[in-house]
């Protein structure tokens, strides 16, 4: 099988696409003896539900796993057993929250608005061509953003602005491809070493970490602000009180 996904590596998505239509939504693909690269895909709801909520317990992701996404740390995508049942309960919890559905809708309705059809008016009305991909990653990205940090960084606008984050996740995406690819003990190896697609993989990371922080301290100042002008609004409505 090895042969053929060298040949479509190009296009990857449309590849297994295609051929979890052929076998009816779950395909085993087997790799090298030498590389880790035989797995099970599946695109079968019923498979999905099975593995991901009824028998939970039973595909623990493993220390394997973890090693190859360490990336996202030890959260929900990444933790198995009791860590994940918090985690997965205080997600509940939150996007079953309504004021989180109203702040979703609003959110998204806002940036569809003011920011995705503008630009694709824009591109229309003057004959550009517009990578659609990137188009809805930096659409992603803005929600997202302001869903969990509190903070828009603007990447959906008509000049298209280099987006560092988007990069370092693409980057960060093709070394975990990699690490799944080659023996365990050469990316491991390079990581040592800090040399190949694990170079690329640390310079991501920190690239990820100094971002969020920065949205994090962006946010808290903007609460710190809004705090300081309601208690400056408290004083001095006091002081009207008082004075009259």
């Amino acid at each position: 099988m090895l042969p053929e996904l060298l040949l479509k590596v190009h296009r990857i998505h449309d590849w297994v696409t295609e051929l979890l239509q052929r076998s009816q939504g779950t395909f085993l693909f087997q790799g090298p003896w030498f590389a880790s690269m035989d797995f099970l895909v599946t695109a079968d709801p019923a498979n999905i539900h099975y593995i991901m909520s009824s028998n939970f317990s039973n595909f623990p992701k493993g220390r394997e796993f973890k090693e190859i996404f360490d990336v996202l740390g030890d959260g929900i995508f990444n933790s198995d057993s009791d860590l994940w049942r918090s985690q997965r309960k205080a997600a509940q919890m939150l996007m079953n929250h309504q004021k989180f559905h109203q702040f979703l809708v609003k959110t998204i309705s806002v940036k569809v608005g003011k920011g995705l059809i503008p630009i694709l008016e824009h591109v229309a009305k003057e004959g550009k061509a517009v990578d659609l991909q990137d188009l809805f990653q930096r659409f992603t990205f803005d929600s997202t953003c302001i869903l969990v940090t509190g903070y828009d960084p603007g990447c959906l606008s008509i000049e298209f602005p280099e987006v560092p984050f988007s990069k370092a996740l693409e980057d960060a995406e093709e070394s975990i491809f990699y690490r799944h690819v080659v023996p365990e003990r050469v990316w491991k190896l390079q990581r040592w070493l800090g040399i190949g697609e694990e170079k690329k993989m640390k310079k991501a990371k920190e690239t990820l970490d100094r971002i969020v922080f920065e949205y994090i301290q962006k946010k808290r100042e903007e609460l710190s602000k809004g705090i300081q002008g309601e208690r400056r609004s408290r004083r001095c409505g006091s002081i009207n009180i008082i004075h009259e």
